[in-house]
């Protein structure tokens, strides 16, 4: 321990603040996934879905009422602007207000003359508005935050919103009958309710260090930075959201329920997928900066190989998983597991093809695969759920994440081809070989799920090979971190 907190010491105050950040973002994910088993056994499959389609449809509209501009605009306005960062926050953060009541009016018009979206209700839609204004505000501070390296502050607000958001949630949900409150919106309703007060105590502090001035000129720069982003946006939205949105149109909300928590366990591995590809970016940058090619490849690989592992493990054993997180109501749930495991691995795999293309600002190609994934997974689901339900679903996300990365892959080499000619980066036959072994894998899950005893004897014999190779894995590894550090 005393090791540990040495080292900890000697870290610079940029290593430091990315383990912070990254301690806030796992202890958030990990706080829901423990009162997950809490909401499964006090409400039913159709009540639990709710908040899922709630998070879709609010990803959807997102695009449109925000233009996402707390997230890529704020990041490079936080680089381009040197003397009036929080002018540019609040201003942003105005503009943000306005974009989403103009939205908002227009949902009102299709609402009156058309009716309420599918099972979501009036109120609810309201406060759907309300919650991306919120969420919008949040990510501008901790935009700011973030490029200060002010870890303190941040974290405390994620931890308290960690901790208190499935609380509150539990509390409302627990006496709803009292209040009057379907469970399926006391859920939403807490953490609305959460996100608005932390919003606007961090509206005000921005208006007061702003001095309440708003600049056009900065309106103009967002709106002009985001709209042709706008397709790339909503096609990434549909690619990750699209799936609940039609289990829950086509097969109701028993079937949305059933997807809803197969895909957050599934969502488990990309904490780990996450850290993992926020710290080799900039270290793929590093070393294409300092034209040593042939250095990325083999971390690379290896951290695939290790995401393939851990991905198959969960997947091994996701009959018990689900018996810990959920009652006999979600058992089904084990099936969908693997093919939203599998997007885990394609994500790693195409994440590391797009930085290649961000490094060489060849952005219009992650625009463009982005497209095509999207209107992809629209097409399979919506000609396959109708007739297989949120397994189609599962199955279908999965095509779609292959594509995307196969479409970054044509892009990366098209990249590679135009930047650094005759350079190789990444060998992908290797990945290649990975991936095919690595879907095998996905494929014969439902089977191996038949056969208990063939399943942990498979589980104790890739536990025990990735053992063996332990120390192989260690140096690898370790060397890369420590490169990563100097």
């Amino acid at each position: 321990m005393n090791k540990l907190v040495k080292k900890y010491k000697k870290l610079n105050l940029q290593a430091k603040a990315s383990l912070w950040f990254l301690f806030a973002n796992v202890f958030q994910k990990v706080v829901m996934m423990i009162f997950t088993p809490v909401f499964t056994r006090v409400m039913s499959t159709e009540e639990f879905s709710k908040y899922a389609v709630f998070q879709s449809w609010e990803a959807i509209f997102t695009v449109f009422a925000t233009l996402n501009i707390s997230s890529y605009a704020t990041a490079k306005a936080l680089v381009d602007i040197k003397d009036d960062k929080d002018g540019f926050v609040f201003s942003a953060e105005l503009l943000t207000i306005i974009l989403t009541c103009i939205i908002f009016v227009f949902y009102l018009i299709v609402h009156f003359v058309y009716g309420s979206l599918d099972d979501l209700p009036f109120p609810v839609m309201v406060s759907l508005f309300f919650d991306i204004i919120f969420v919008a505000i949040f990510n501008f501070w901790s935009q700011l935050e973030r490029y200060y390296l002010r870890y303190r502050a941040l974290v405390v607000v994620s931890l308290f919103i960690g901790v208190f958001s499935p609380v509150i949630a539990f509390l409302l949900i627990k006496y709803s009958d009292k209040l009057g409150l379907y469970k399926g919106w006391a859920r939403i309703v807490s953490i609305v309710l959460l996100n608005g007060m932390v919003a606007v105590y961090l509206l005000v502090i921005s208006a007061k260090k702003s001095k309440f001035k708003i600049r056009i000129d900065y309106w103009k720069y967002c709106i002009v930075y985001c709209i042709p982003l706008i397709p790339h946006f909503l096609a990434a939205a549909f690619l990750q959201k699209a799936s609940q949105l039609f289990v829950d149109h086509y097969s109701g909300g028993v079937a949305s329920g059933i997807f809803s928590l197969a895909n957050s366990l599934a969502l488990m591995m990309m904490v780990f997928n996450d850290a993992l590809t926020k710290t080799l970016v900039p270290w793929t940058y590093k070393k294409l900066a300092e034209k040593k090619y042939k250095e990325i490849n083999n971390p690379i690989i290896l951290s695939l190989a290790v995401i393939g592992i851990l991905d198959l493990l969960m997947c091994l054993v996701a009959p018990e998983v689900v018996n810990i997180f959920a009652d006999e109501a979600y058992k089904d749930a084990i099936y969908a597991i693997p093919p939203l495991v599998g997007v885990c691995f394609f994500g790693f795999i195409y994440n590391a093809y797009t930085n290649v293309e961000y490094y060489y600002q060849e952005t219009r190609y992650v625009s463009f695969a982005s497209i095509i994934a999207g209107i992809s997974i629209v097409i399979l689901e919506v000609i396959l759920v109708p007739k297989f339900g949120y397994m189609a679903a599962s199955y279908s996300t999965l095509v779609s994440y292959c594509i995307y990365a196969f479409m970054h892959y044509i892009f990366m080499r098209k990249t590679v081809r135009k930047h650094i000619s005759g350079q190789c980066i990444y060998n992908n036959k290797t990945i290649l070989k990975l991936t095919v072994v690595f879907i095998a894998g996905i494929l014969i899950m439902p089977i191996l799920y038949r056969f208990n005893c063939i399943r942990y004897i498979t589980f104790i014999i890739v536990i025990i090979a990735t053992s063996c190779n332990f120390n192989k894995i260690k140096i690898i590894v370790g060397g890369f971190f420590e490169k990563n550090g100097k």
